[in-house]
Protein backbone atom coordinates (compact mmCIF):
# COMPACT_ATOMS: atom_id res chain seq x y z
CA UNK A 1 0.00 0.00 0.00
CA UNK A 2 2.53 2.40 0.71
CA UNK A 3 4.34 1.83 -1.98
CA UNK A 4 1.08 2.32 -4.06
CA UNK A 5 0.94 6.03 -2.56
CA UNK A 6 4.18 6.81 -3.36
CA UNK A 7 3.79 6.37 -7.16
CA UNK A 8 0.92 8.06 -6.82
CA UNK A 9 2.46 10.95 -5.81
CA UNK A 10 4.51 11.97 -8.59
CA UNK A 11 1.66 11.60 -10.87
CA UNK A 12 -0.39 14.31 -8.89
CA UNK A 13 2.83 16.49 -9.00
CA UNK A 14 3.09 16.21 -12.75
CA UNK A 15 -0.85 15.79 -13.62
CA UNK A 16 -1.94 19.42 -16.05
CA UNK A 17 -4.59 20.33 -13.68
CA UNK A 18 -2.85 20.18 -10.40
CA UNK A 19 -0.31 22.31 -12.29
CA UNK A 20 -2.88 25.14 -13.23
CA UNK A 21 -4.97 24.65 -9.88
CA UNK A 22 -1.16 25.73 -8.13
CA UNK A 23 -0.67 28.45 -10.79
CA UNK A 24 -4.36 29.50 -9.86
CA UNK A 25 -3.45 29.96 -6.40
CA UNK A 26 -0.58 31.79 -7.29
CA UNK A 27 -2.42 34.16 -8.90
CA UNK A 28 -4.94 34.87 -6.51
CA UNK A 29 -2.29 35.50 -4.02
CA UNK A 30 -0.33 37.61 -6.34
CA UNK A 31 -3.49 39.73 -6.86
CA UNK A 32 -4.22 39.95 -3.40
CA UNK A 33 -0.74 41.40 -3.17
CA UNK A 34 -1.11 44.23 -5.38
CA UNK A 35 -4.64 44.84 -4.11
CA UNK A 36 -3.22 45.25 0.10
CA UNK A 37 0.10 47.45 0.26
CA UNK A 38 2.89 45.62 1.09
CA UNK A 39 5.92 46.29 3.90
CA UNK A 40 3.78 48.57 5.48
CA UNK A 41 4.13 49.16 9.85
CA UNK A 42 1.60 47.24 11.83
CA UNK A 43 -0.29 50.93 12.94
CA UNK A 44 -1.06 51.17 8.89
CA UNK A 45 -2.90 47.89 8.52
CA UNK A 46 -4.92 48.45 11.90
CA UNK A 47 -5.73 52.32 11.18
CA UNK A 48 -6.83 50.79 7.36
CA UNK A 49 -8.43 48.01 7.60
CA UNK A 50 -9.82 48.29 11.14
CA UNK A 51 -11.40 44.95 12.76
CA UNK A 52 -14.77 46.50 12.97
CA UNK A 53 -15.42 47.57 9.54
CA UNK A 54 -14.13 44.38 7.48
CA UNK A 55 -13.79 45.00 3.90
CA UNK A 56 -15.73 42.43 1.58
CA UNK A 57 -16.78 40.76 5.34
CA UNK A 58 -13.30 39.26 6.07
CA UNK A 59 -10.53 41.43 5.36
CA UNK A 60 -9.17 42.98 8.62
CA UNK A 61 -5.74 43.62 10.20
CA UNK A 62 -6.04 40.85 11.80
CA UNK A 63 -6.55 38.05 8.76
CA UNK A 64 -3.48 39.97 6.83
CA UNK A 65 -1.34 39.99 9.97
CA UNK A 66 -2.42 36.59 10.43
CA UNK A 67 -1.66 35.24 6.88
CA UNK A 68 0.80 37.43 6.08
CA UNK A 69 -0.44 39.47 3.36
CA UNK A 70 1.15 42.27 4.44
CA UNK A 71 4.16 40.37 2.82
CA UNK A 72 2.70 38.22 0.37
CA UNK A 73 6.22 36.95 -1.41
CA UNK A 74 8.11 36.75 1.42
CA UNK A 75 5.45 34.26 3.15
CA UNK A 76 6.89 30.59 3.45
CA UNK A 77 3.41 29.11 2.56
CA UNK A 78 3.79 31.58 -1.55
CA UNK A 79 7.08 30.16 -1.66
CA UNK A 80 6.36 26.46 -0.97
CA UNK A 81 3.63 27.17 -3.91
CA UNK A 82 6.49 28.18 -6.40
CA UNK A 83 8.98 25.36 -5.45
CA UNK A 84 5.78 23.11 -6.16
CA UNK A 85 5.05 24.81 -8.71
CA UNK A 86 8.48 24.05 -10.34
CA UNK A 87 8.93 20.57 -9.11
CA UNK A 88 5.51 20.20 -11.25
CA UNK A 89 7.07 22.18 -14.38
CA UNK A 90 10.49 20.03 -14.17
CA UNK A 91 8.91 16.41 -13.34
CA UNK A 92 6.28 17.20 -16.42
CA UNK A 93 9.35 18.05 -18.53
CA UNK A 94 11.10 15.08 -17.80
CA UNK A 95 8.42 12.76 -17.75
CA UNK A 96 6.72 13.77 -21.04
CA UNK A 97 7.91 16.75 -22.69
CA UNK A 98 11.45 15.40 -23.51
CA UNK A 99 9.88 11.74 -24.51
CA UNK A 100 7.94 13.91 -26.74
CA UNK A 101 10.53 15.25 -28.16
CA UNK A 102 12.42 12.21 -28.74
CA UNK A 103 10.11 10.32 -30.27
CA UNK A 104 9.23 13.37 -32.90
CA UNK A 105 12.77 12.99 -33.43
CA UNK A 106 12.95 9.07 -34.42
CA UNK A 107 11.90 8.00 -38.05
CA UNK A 108 9.63 5.53 -38.02
CA UNK A 109 7.35 4.13 -41.75
CA UNK A 110 3.87 3.09 -42.20
CA UNK A 111 3.91 0.00 -43.89
CA UNK A 112 0.49 -1.22 -43.95
CA UNK A 113 -2.04 -0.01 -46.20
CA UNK A 114 -4.56 0.67 -43.58
CA UNK A 115 -2.81 2.91 -41.26
CA UNK A 116 -2.93 5.43 -43.45
CA UNK A 117 -6.45 5.01 -43.35
CA UNK A 118 -6.36 6.40 -39.50
CA UNK A 119 -4.40 9.68 -41.11
CA UNK A 120 -6.61 12.73 -41.22
CA UNK A 121 -4.92 13.21 -44.97
CA UNK A 122 -4.64 10.12 -47.19
CA UNK A 123 -4.72 9.35 -50.31
CA UNK A 124 -4.26 6.28 -52.79
CA UNK A 125 -2.71 7.07 -56.13
CA UNK A 126 -1.99 4.65 -59.09
CA UNK A 127 1.59 4.14 -59.89
CA UNK A 128 3.22 4.98 -62.47
CA UNK A 129 6.47 6.16 -64.64
CA UNK A 130 8.48 8.28 -61.92
CA UNK A 131 5.68 8.92 -59.61
CA UNK A 132 7.41 8.46 -56.34
CA UNK A 133 10.36 10.69 -57.59
CA UNK A 134 7.95 13.06 -58.25
CA UNK A 135 6.59 13.40 -55.06
CA UNK A 136 10.58 13.36 -53.47
CA UNK A 137 10.69 16.71 -54.91
CA UNK A 138 7.53 18.37 -53.62
CA UNK A 139 8.37 17.27 -50.34
CA UNK A 140 11.62 18.51 -50.44
CA UNK A 141 10.02 21.93 -51.73
CA UNK A 142 7.92 21.73 -48.23
CA UNK A 143 11.45 22.15 -46.61
CA UNK A 144 10.82 18.35 -44.80
CA UNK A 145 13.43 16.34 -43.35
CA UNK A 146 13.41 13.03 -45.49
CA UNK A 147 13.80 8.99 -44.89
CA UNK A 148 13.72 6.47 -47.17
CA UNK A 149 13.88 2.81 -46.91
CA UNK A 150 13.26 0.62 -50.49
CA UNK A 151 9.75 2.09 -51.13
CA UNK A 152 9.05 3.46 -47.57
CA UNK A 153 9.36 7.25 -46.78
CA UNK A 154 8.71 9.30 -44.13
CA UNK A 155 9.35 13.01 -43.91
CA UNK A 156 8.70 15.80 -41.10
CA UNK A 157 9.44 19.52 -40.65
CA UNK A 158 8.73 21.46 -37.50
CA UNK A 159 10.64 20.37 -35.05
CA UNK A 160 10.92 23.64 -33.09
CA UNK A 161 7.48 23.31 -32.45
CA UNK A 162 8.06 20.41 -30.17
CA UNK A 163 10.85 21.54 -29.00
CA UNK A 164 9.04 24.81 -27.99
CA UNK A 165 7.17 23.48 -24.95
CA UNK A 166 10.03 22.26 -23.03
CA UNK A 167 11.51 25.72 -23.26
CA UNK A 168 8.41 27.38 -22.43
CA UNK A 169 8.68 25.07 -19.36
CA UNK A 170 12.42 26.28 -18.78
CA UNK A 171 11.25 30.32 -19.08
CA UNK A 172 8.96 29.69 -16.25
CA UNK A 173 10.80 27.75 -13.95
CA UNK A 174 13.37 31.10 -14.64
CA UNK A 175 10.72 33.01 -13.52
CA UNK A 176 10.13 30.92 -10.52
CA UNK A 177 13.96 30.96 -9.83
CA UNK A 178 14.41 34.75 -10.12
CA UNK A 179 10.93 35.58 -7.86
CA UNK A 180 12.41 33.11 -4.88
CA UNK A 181 15.84 34.91 -5.33
CA UNK A 182 13.95 38.17 -4.71
CA UNK A 183 12.54 37.10 -1.91
CA UNK A 184 15.73 36.00 -0.44
CA UNK A 185 18.42 38.53 -1.48
CA UNK A 186 17.18 41.96 -2.18
CA UNK A 187 16.77 45.31 -0.14
CA UNK A 188 15.23 49.07 -0.57
CA UNK A 189 16.27 52.00 1.42
CA UNK A 190 15.37 55.49 1.90
CA UNK A 191 18.06 58.15 2.12
CA UNK A 192 17.04 62.06 2.40
CA UNK A 193 20.42 63.97 2.40
CA UNK A 194 21.34 67.33 2.03
CA UNK A 195 23.88 68.68 -0.69
CA UNK A 196 27.28 67.94 -0.03
CA UNK A 197 26.68 65.23 2.47
CA UNK A 198 29.05 61.67 2.20
CA UNK A 199 26.83 58.92 3.96
CA UNK A 200 26.34 54.85 3.98
CA UNK A 201 23.36 53.22 3.26
CA UNK A 202 21.40 52.79 6.63
CA UNK A 203 17.65 53.23 6.85
CA UNK A 204 16.99 49.81 4.55
CA UNK A 205 12.84 50.59 4.34
CA UNK A 206 12.87 46.44 3.24
CA UNK A 207 15.65 43.38 3.43
CA UNK A 208 15.40 40.15 2.47
CA UNK A 209 16.65 36.97 5.37
CA UNK A 210 20.40 36.60 3.25
CA UNK A 211 21.17 40.28 2.23
CA UNK A 212 23.37 42.21 4.46
CA UNK A 213 23.83 46.21 3.75
CA UNK A 214 26.61 46.90 1.01
CA UNK A 215 29.50 48.73 2.44
CA UNK A 216 29.24 51.61 -0.41
CA UNK A 217 29.98 55.33 -0.02
CA UNK A 218 28.44 57.58 -1.41
CA UNK A 219 28.52 61.68 -1.36
CA UNK A 220 25.91 64.27 -2.92
CA UNK A 221 27.99 66.93 -5.10
CA UNK A 222 24.99 68.84 -5.54
CA UNK A 223 21.52 69.39 -5.90
CA UNK A 224 19.38 71.63 -8.34
CA UNK A 225 15.64 71.81 -9.52
CA UNK A 226 14.68 72.94 -13.61
CA UNK A 227 11.75 75.01 -14.03
CA UNK A 228 9.42 75.63 -16.93
CA UNK A 229 6.88 77.90 -16.89
CA UNK A 230 6.93 78.19 -12.78
CA UNK A 231 6.30 74.71 -12.61
CA UNK A 232 8.82 72.00 -12.04
CA UNK A 233 10.37 70.73 -14.84
CA UNK A 234 12.70 68.03 -13.33
CA UNK A 235 15.10 67.76 -10.17
CA UNK A 236 18.81 66.33 -10.11
CA UNK A 237 21.64 64.96 -8.05
CA UNK A 238 25.02 64.61 -8.55
CA UNK A 239 26.31 61.76 -6.96
CA UNK A 240 29.61 60.26 -6.70
CA UNK A 241 30.11 56.56 -5.71
CA UNK A 242 33.78 56.51 -3.04
CA UNK A 243 36.22 54.02 -2.57
CA UNK A 244 37.26 53.63 1.24
CA UNK A 245 39.80 56.57 0.92
CA UNK A 246 37.84 59.10 -1.11
CA UNK A 247 38.74 58.44 -4.40
CA UNK A 248 35.97 58.53 -6.75
CA UNK A 249 34.69 55.61 -8.56
CA UNK A 250 31.80 57.22 -10.42
CA UNK A 251 30.21 59.95 -10.64
CA UNK A 252 26.83 60.93 -12.63
CA UNK A 253 23.77 63.26 -12.32
CA UNK A 254 20.58 61.20 -11.55
CA UNK A 255 16.99 62.41 -12.15
CA UNK A 256 14.14 60.55 -11.80
CA UNK A 257 13.70 57.88 -13.88
CA UNK A 258 17.15 57.73 -14.38
CA UNK A 259 19.13 56.00 -12.17
CA UNK A 260 23.01 55.10 -11.44
CA UNK A 261 23.90 51.66 -11.26
CA UNK A 262 27.21 50.26 -9.17
CA UNK A 263 27.65 46.78 -8.33
CA UNK A 264 23.72 45.81 -9.00
CA UNK A 265 22.71 48.93 -6.58
CA UNK A 266 20.18 51.27 -8.44
CA UNK A 267 20.12 54.66 -6.79
CA UNK A 268 16.48 56.37 -7.66
CA UNK A 269 15.64 60.15 -7.47
CA UNK A 270 12.79 59.88 -5.30
CA UNK A 271 11.67 63.05 -3.47
CA UNK A 272 14.14 66.42 -2.62
CA UNK A 273 12.67 68.86 -0.03
CA UNK A 274 14.27 72.60 1.44
CA UNK A 275 16.25 72.58 5.13
CA UNK A 276 17.11 75.88 5.73
CA UNK A 277 19.23 78.65 4.25
CA UNK A 278 22.68 80.17 5.07
CA UNK A 279 22.57 84.13 6.56
CA UNK A 280 25.66 86.05 6.52
CA UNK A 281 25.98 88.42 9.67
CA UNK A 282 28.89 90.77 7.70
CA UNK A 283 29.26 92.86 10.60
CA UNK A 284 31.39 90.33 12.37
CA UNK A 285 31.88 87.77 9.26
CA UNK A 286 30.02 85.02 10.76
CA UNK A 287 27.66 82.54 9.28
CA UNK A 288 24.36 81.35 11.15
CA UNK A 289 21.98 78.78 9.42
CA UNK A 290 17.99 79.42 9.85
CA UNK A 291 15.92 76.25 9.53
CA UNK A 292 12.58 76.89 7.03
CA UNK A 293 9.27 75.27 7.40
CA UNK A 294 6.96 74.20 5.02
CA UNK A 295 3.69 76.53 4.06
CA UNK A 296 1.67 73.67 3.03
CA UNK A 297 1.94 69.69 3.40
CA UNK A 298 1.95 69.21 -0.51
CA UNK A 299 3.31 72.24 -1.95
CA UNK A 300 6.76 73.30 -2.61
CA UNK A 301 7.21 76.71 -0.62
CA UNK A 302 8.90 77.50 2.61
CA UNK A 303 8.72 80.20 5.16
CA UNK A 304 11.87 81.42 7.91
CA UNK A 305 12.21 84.43 9.71
CA UNK A 306 15.29 86.91 10.50
CA UNK A 307 15.08 89.51 13.25
CA UNK A 308 15.16 93.07 11.99
CA UNK A 309 15.47 95.56 15.43
CA UNK A 310 13.41 93.03 16.77
CA UNK A 311 11.22 93.33 13.78
CA UNK A 312 11.16 89.80 12.17
CA UNK A 313 11.15 89.88 8.43
CA UNK A 314 9.72 86.98 6.90
CA UNK A 315 10.90 85.49 4.32
CA UNK A 316 9.02 82.76 1.68
CA UNK A 317 11.10 80.73 -1.08
CA UNK A 318 8.40 79.06 -3.80
CA UNK A 319 10.90 78.06 -5.97
CA UNK A 320 14.33 76.13 -5.52
CA UNK A 321 15.99 78.89 -7.37
CA UNK A 322 17.92 82.00 -6.66
CA UNK A 323 14.86 84.40 -5.86
CA UNK A 324 12.46 84.99 -2.34
CA UNK A 325 10.12 87.62 -1.08
CA UNK A 326 10.31 89.41 1.64
CA UNK A 327 7.59 90.65 4.18
CA UNK A 328 6.88 92.32 7.09
CA UNK A 329 5.21 91.32 10.69
CA UNK A 330 1.89 92.28 9.53
CA UNK A 331 2.35 89.63 6.33
CA UNK A 332 2.41 93.23 4.04
CA UNK A 333 4.82 92.53 1.14
CA UNK A 334 8.06 94.46 0.88
CA UNK A 335 10.07 93.19 -1.90
CA UNK A 336 11.35 90.05 -4.09
CA UNK A 337 15.14 89.74 -3.29
CA UNK A 338 18.06 87.19 -5.01
CA UNK A 339 20.98 84.79 -2.97
CA UNK A 340 23.50 87.28 -1.98
CA UNK A 341 21.03 90.35 -1.68
CA UNK A 342 20.63 92.57 1.61
CA UNK A 343 17.58 91.52 3.76
CA UNK A 344 18.58 94.28 6.52
CA UNK A 345 21.38 96.47 6.88
CA UNK A 346 23.76 93.74 8.13
CA UNK A 347 22.24 90.42 6.86
CA UNK A 348 22.39 88.76 3.67
CA UNK A 349 21.28 85.81 2.39
CA UNK A 350 24.02 83.43 1.51
CA UNK A 351 22.80 79.85 0.60
CA UNK A 352 20.49 77.96 0.42
CA UNK A 353 20.32 74.17 2.07
CA UNK A 354 18.46 71.80 -0.04
CA UNK A 355 18.24 67.74 0.47
CA UNK A 356 17.88 65.14 -1.74
CA UNK A 357 15.81 61.76 -1.40
CA UNK A 358 17.34 58.83 -2.82
CA UNK A 359 15.64 55.71 -3.36
CA UNK A 360 18.40 52.86 -3.31
CA UNK A 361 17.19 49.43 -4.67
CA UNK A 362 19.13 45.86 -4.90
CA UNK A 363 17.46 43.01 -6.49
CA UNK A 364 19.53 40.66 -8.49
CA UNK A 365 16.18 38.71 -9.58
CA UNK A 366 14.94 41.45 -11.79
CA UNK A 367 17.52 40.29 -14.74
CA UNK A 368 16.22 36.59 -14.26
CA UNK A 369 12.95 37.43 -14.17
CA UNK A 370 13.46 39.44 -17.36
CA UNK A 371 15.34 36.72 -18.92
CA UNK A 372 12.54 34.10 -18.31
CA UNK A 373 9.45 36.59 -19.64
CA UNK A 374 11.47 37.05 -22.63
CA UNK A 375 12.17 33.16 -23.83
CA UNK A 376 8.68 32.79 -22.17
CA UNK A 377 7.48 35.17 -25.28
CA UNK A 378 9.57 33.90 -27.82
CA UNK A 379 8.94 30.07 -27.23
CA UNK A 380 5.28 30.83 -26.97
CA UNK A 381 4.90 31.84 -30.26
CA UNK A 382 7.10 29.20 -31.44
CA UNK A 383 5.20 26.56 -30.04
CA UNK A 384 2.53 27.32 -32.13
CA UNK A 385 4.48 26.04 -35.34
CA UNK A 386 2.92 23.34 -36.63
CA UNK A 387 4.61 19.78 -36.64
CA UNK A 388 4.16 18.19 -39.66
CA UNK A 389 4.66 14.58 -41.14
CA UNK A 390 4.23 12.36 -44.49
CA UNK A 391 4.17 8.99 -45.20
CA UNK A 392 4.43 6.98 -48.36
CA UNK A 393 4.26 3.57 -48.97
CA UNK A 394 4.97 2.12 -52.57
CA UNK A 395 3.74 -1.28 -54.11
CA UNK A 396 4.01 -2.81 -57.31
CA UNK A 397 0.23 -0.93 -58.59
CA UNK A 398 -0.25 1.88 -56.08
CA UNK A 399 1.38 4.67 -53.81
CA UNK A 400 -0.23 5.71 -50.83
CA UNK A 401 0.42 9.54 -49.56
CA UNK A 402 -0.75 10.40 -46.31
CA UNK A 403 -0.02 13.34 -43.37
CA UNK A 404 -1.02 14.75 -40.41
CA UNK A 405 -0.01 17.73 -38.00
CA UNK A 406 -0.47 19.40 -34.47
CA UNK A 407 -1.80 22.28 -35.64
CA UNK A 408 -2.53 24.54 -38.87
CA UNK A 409 -4.46 21.71 -40.30
CA UNK A 410 -6.36 24.26 -42.54
CA UNK A 411 -2.70 24.86 -44.00
CA UNK A 412 -2.01 21.28 -44.04
CA UNK A 413 -4.98 20.46 -46.14
CA UNK A 414 -4.12 23.23 -48.67
CA UNK A 415 -0.90 21.82 -49.13
CA UNK A 416 -1.86 18.28 -49.57
CA UNK A 417 -4.49 19.20 -51.73
CA UNK A 418 -1.65 20.97 -53.85
CA UNK A 419 0.32 17.84 -53.72
CA UNK A 420 -2.62 15.63 -54.99
CA UNK A 421 -4.10 18.02 -57.78
CA UNK A 422 0.06 18.29 -59.20
CA UNK A 423 0.30 14.61 -58.79
CA UNK A 424 -2.79 13.12 -60.78
CA UNK A 425 -1.96 15.64 -63.70
CA UNK A 426 1.24 14.05 -63.81
CA UNK A 427 -0.24 10.87 -64.27
CA UNK A 428 -2.68 12.11 -66.37
CA UNK A 429 0.04 13.38 -68.77
CA UNK A 430 2.18 10.33 -68.24
CA UNK A 431 -1.04 8.37 -69.55
CA UNK A 432 -1.62 11.21 -72.45
CA UNK A 433 1.90 11.12 -73.42
CA UNK A 434 1.89 6.70 -73.76
CA UNK A 435 -1.08 6.63 -76.20
CA UNK A 436 0.65 9.24 -78.21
Amino acid sequence: MKTLKIQKIPKLLIDLKFSILILAIIAFASSLGSFIEQDEPISFYEENYPINKPIYGFITSKFILLLGLDHVYNTWWFLLLLLILSISLIGCTLTRQFPLLENSKDFFFRKQKNSFLKLPFAVQIKSSFYLKETILLKLQKLNLYIYQKGNLIYGYKGLIGRISPILVHVSLIIILGGSTLGAFKNFKAQEVLPKGEIFHIQNPLKIGRLTPLPNITTRVNDFWVDYKNNKINQFYSNLSILDNYGNELKNQTISVNNPIRYNNIDFYQSDWNLLGIRIKNIENNQMYEYPVFQLNKNAKSWITWVNNSSKPISLVFDQLDNTFSTYDENGQYLDKKNIGDFITSKYIVADLLPSTGLLIKYDPSITLIYLGFALLMLTTLLSYLPYTQFWIFEDSKNIWVGSSTNRGKIQLEIEFENLTRELENKIYQSIFTKQL
